[in-house]
């Protein structure tokens, strides 16, 4: 298949469709003509020709592709989003009538998924429908807040702290959440939420011009209506540089359309990457009640707080209690650190195997846990929100109405 060059008299990128058969290709020509647009990018052929011809080559805003012939339709569409740009929609047309097919296709992040024969009308609206995602994004007074969660050293829980964090906000108290994991190579948000890290993360880092709405949608992973991820696992073979904006860029995208962007931010890139995070903004630095912990603490919070003004920094120590005997009592941290210990969270080995276990959260393997009830006080602390008041227990309940 041969793909004519991608422009357009307008500057902006055409439509291009790629069709299994004649009807469809005919009405796909009308929808063009109805919309003035150019129909040298309308052809016939399969998802399997379409793949090779686009990889190397600029793909426009909107591909329309056909997944008739597909033996396995998620694949194909996996394979398709190597070769596309972050910011291209994709609206698939197929023949098989299945609920799961559309929304696994949905959560992969094509736009749309319409069941052949298709009308002028119905693909038309497709084509031209304003994507939530950018519209939102395009609301510049709308701004949520960033927390930005690092460990003072390796292995102290920070990205168990990040994935509570971000569950209670989006699961107890309600809020639209993206959680981003920047260690793209060795990360494991995803892991410990049982996902598989979505794509066009790096591409997005590597072109910051290609971050908008619509890529956030292409590249992330649905965890739940109100929990998206954005993470990545980049083989260690192969190294890369991104532009340093595009940080800065893909935070600000995201905070137009989230009440709250809760960063995994590795210890190693904070010294590059405090100066992205902009009020409204927190920064949670994580350690363990150790002597080297406590150092560190205070050196990362003196970093955090001359690179990135204006947020507030919380310091959590984590896992209280593991060592007795062996590890620092609370207030020696603070008199050594010279600083505040905002949250302690008590060591509960039993709900963190169950957790890792069951691939789920903290919150979720025991929401009565002690560990459960610190992070509620650390998402109070750092979010600004108050949570939601418990519900009293039905004997109580009846107990008051009997009285």
């Amino acid at each position: 298949m041969s793909v004519p060059a991608i422009k357009s008299s307008d500057g902006c990128s055409p439509v291009m469709a790629v069709l299994a058969d004649e009807v469809t290709h005919a009405t796909m020509v009308r929808v063009a003509r109805d919309n003035d647009w150019s129909d040298d990018h309308i052809l016939e052929g399969s998802i399997h020709e379409l793949i090779p011809a686009l990889a190397g080559i600029e793909t426009p805003d909107v591909l329309v592709v056909d997944l008739s012939d597909s033996v396995d339709a998620m694949a194909d569409i996996n394979s398709l989003s190597d070769v596309c740009d972050p910011g291209t929609r994709v609206i698939a047309l197929g023949k098989v009538n299945d609920v799961n097919l559309y929304r696994q296709l949905i959560d992969f992040g094509v736009q749309d998924y319409l069941l052949k024969p298709v009308s002028a009308e119905t693909l038309g609206e497709a084509i031209n429908r304003k994507d939530k995602t950018v519209e939102t994004a395009s609301d510049e007074s709308r701004q949520g807040r960033l927390v930005a969660v690092t460990g003072a050293r390796g292995g102290v829980g920070s990205t168990t702290v990040a994935v509570n964090t971000a569950w209670i906000l989006a699961h107890e108290m309600g809020q639209r959440v993206a959680l981003v994991d920047l260690d793209l190579y060795f990360g494991s948000v995803a892991l410990a939420l049982d996902l598989e890290p979505g794509h066009g993360f790096r591409e997005a880092l590597e072109n910051p011009s290609r971050i908008d709405g619509l890529f956030i949608e292409r590249a992330m992973v649905r965890q739940s209506d109100n929990l998206l991820v954005l993470a990545a696992e980049e083989s260690l073979e192969n190294g890369f540089a991104f532009n340093p904006d595009a940080l800065h860029r893909l935070l600000e995208t995201l905070r137009s359309d989230f009440d709250s962007v809760v960063v995994d931010l590795p210890r190693f890139a904070a010294r590059s990457q405090f100066n992205a995070l902009t009020s409204p903004s927190s920064v949670i630095v994580v350690s363990d009640p150790s002597l080297a912990g406590m150092r560190d603490t205070m050196r990362m919070v003196k970093l955090a707080k001359t690179m990135s003004e204006g947020s507030d920094v919380a310091v959590v120590v984590n896992r209280v209690g593991s060592d007795k005997g062996a590890g620092l009592g609370i207030k020696d941290f603070e008199t050594g650190a010279g600083l505040k210990v905002d949250v302690e969270i008590p060591d509960d080995g039993k709900t963190a195997l169950k957790a890792e276990g069951d691939g789920v959260t903290l919150a979720q393997a025991d929401g009565k846990a002690k560990v459960t009830v610190a992070l509620r006080q650390l998402v109070q602390t750092v979010a600004d929100v108050e949570m939601p008041a418990a519900r009293p227990a039905l004997w109580r309940r009846l107990l008051k109405r009997g009285g």
